[in-house]
């Protein structure tokens, strides 16, 4: 991911970044955290899961070469998901505040963050067009900006 990034920031990467190791089952960061890292996994796959009012969805699988929690940085917002290591996980965790000013510094580590960025929203709208797919016919779309609103109550279902 960061092969077009200057050899000087990345020796600086090196030396923010803290070397971690996960285990089979062990939580990388959990839904409702603060965003305080960033993670670029060297070794291992791990599964994104999303806490529900129905229950935890399991979502998607990864493996090494992935940036986690670069948006939850960027947008300064809590994690949005569960990341869970499926087998063991070896990856650089790079506080807050030095993953920023690298963005701000390097334009290649900008670059690279956004390609990244970009693939994962691509990846994002090919899995919502698939269940978009499963829908039945003539059920509404929804706009993702705006919470989903409680259906009210038809004539027909009694109010208790």
């Amino acid at each position: 991911m960061f092969h077009k990034v200057e050899s000087s920031k990345l020796k600086l990467l090196a030396m923010i970044a803290d070397r971690v190791v996960f285990h089979p089952g062990e939580v990388i960061y959990a839904q409702g955290d603060t965003s305080d890292a960033v993670y670029v996994v060297l070794e291992g796959q791990f599964k994104v899961s999303l806490n529900t009012v129905n229950g935890v969805i399991d979502f998607a699988e990864h493996v090494r070469g992935a940036l986690l929690g670069e948006a939850g940085v960027l947008c300064d917002q809590n994690r949005m998901a569960t990341i869970t290591a499926e087998t063991t996980i070896t990856a650089l965790r790079i506080d807050r505040e030095p993953f920023l000013q690298l963005l701000r510094e390097s334009a290649p580590f900008n670059h690279a963050v956004m390609s990244e960025l970009g693939r994962q929203i691509m990846d994002l709208n090919n899995i919502c067009a698939q269940l978009v797919q499963r829908l039945p016919t003539g059920t509404p779309a929804v706009d993702a900006g705006r919470k989903i609103a409680a259906p009210a109550p038809s004539s027909n279902t009694p109010v208790h």
